[in-house]
């Protein structure tokens, strides 16, 4: 066979039987994640417990079959069922300007064992935490008797 000039003498494959050749060399499996998976954090109720069925928000494209054998092959994770939804993102506006968030895709996946997540990973609650020093909230409407808002306050009777 003859080269062309100015080229190097690499046999021209097509892109499947590229990606065939490489896969099936021993110990060269090639793995190509290009599903972004994002990780729901759950409540600090449900992370004391442990988890049976994790959530994850990505991309609408996604498959079961995609996420399952992602999960099971590159994380080493035990994957009993998967289940999605398809959610439309939210409509927005800001001054004359219309646009919307991207749409999502849920996908709820049953874990074979219980999961306990780390300490620290679960959502925790920003409001009336002493220990981290937030102040606790107060409602002005539920924080006991207040008088009625039509009432002078130096009137007791209510005449003016």
């Amino acid at each position: 066979g003859g080269c062309l000039v100015g080229s190097s003498c690499v046999p021209i494959m097509s892109g499947a039987h590229f990606w065939e050749s490489l896969a099936s060399k021993t110990g060269r499996a090639v793995w190509f994640p290009n599903i972004p998976l994002r990780l729901v954090a759950p409540s600090p109720e449900a992370a004391a417990k442990g988890l049976d069925v994790v959530t994850f928000i990505t991309v609408p494209k996604t498959s079961k079959t995609e996420v399952r054998n992602l999960l099971r092959t590159v994380y080493n994770i035990g994957v009993d069922r998967v289940h999605t939804a398809n959610y439309e993102g939210k409509k927005k506006r800001q001054g004359n300007h219309f646009y919307h968030r991207p749409d999502y895709k849920k996908v709820y996946v049953k874990l074979t064992e219980r999961w306990f997540p780390p300490k620290g990973f679960a959502i925790q609650a920003l409001d009336g935490d002493a220990e981290k020093g937030h102040k606790e909230k107060v409602s002005p409407v539920k924080s006991g008797n207040k008088p009625y808002w039509l009432v002078n306050e130096h009137d007791a009777d209510g005449e003016r």
